[in-house]
């Protein structure tokens, strides 16, 4: 027969350390994993507000623009390869003409079935710089989220878009 009346309760002694010290690892690994997860931070001048997308190696986003000489819709096709590591990997634009690509010198030129050109390039960046203007309307198009740069920052600023930690985005937002 057992005897139970000298038993402690669960919460006191080496058994409410151990369990503590398991939920507070838990907690850490947990947190770890979502500090150090990548993503596609959006990096504005003048202290407004900066937005970001999750990402991994091997994801695809594109900008998406209007020309401002041709008026002609451009997409740029961004590969992540890592922190601080894009592959700008082909444009797909719809006419030749000033400021687009009238040969195949920087890559290989393409025809697509609905009368487009691709350009294939995978020219590295360490990350995008561009600047808003309403005429262009750069979004950012990432699956099916589009993030239209003209409403979140608007006419004249400049934007650096890269690839970054989580935690990094944080610490140069937050702290």
């Amino acid at each position: 027969m057992c005897i139970l009346k000298d038993r402690k309760p669960t919460f006191a002694g080496f058994r409410s350390f151990l369990t503590g010290l398991v939920i507070i690892a838990v907690i850490l690994t947990v947190f770890g994993w979502y500090a150090t997860r990548m993503i596609v931070s959006f990096n504005p001048e003048n202290n407004k507000p900066a937005q970001y997308f999750v990402t991994a190696v091997g994801d695809v986003w594109n900008i998406r623009f209007t020309h401002s000489v041709e008026r002609t819709l451009v997409e740029e096709f961004f590969t992540v390869n890592g922190i601080d590591d894009l592959v700008m990997t082909h444009t797909i634009f719809e006419t030749f003409g000033w400021g687009l690509p009238y040969d195949a010198a920087p890559g290989t030129i393409k025809h697509t079935d609905d009368g487009k050109f691709d350009l294939l390039m995978n020219r590295p960046y360490k990350t995008v710089k561009l600047r808003v203007a309403v005429q262009a309307r750069p979004c950012v198009v990432h699956h099916d989220d589009i993030y239209d740069l003209c409403e979140m920052y608007g006419q004249g600023t400049a934007v650096e878009i890269k690839v970054q930690y989580r935690y990094q985005y944080w610490l140069a937002n937050y702290f």
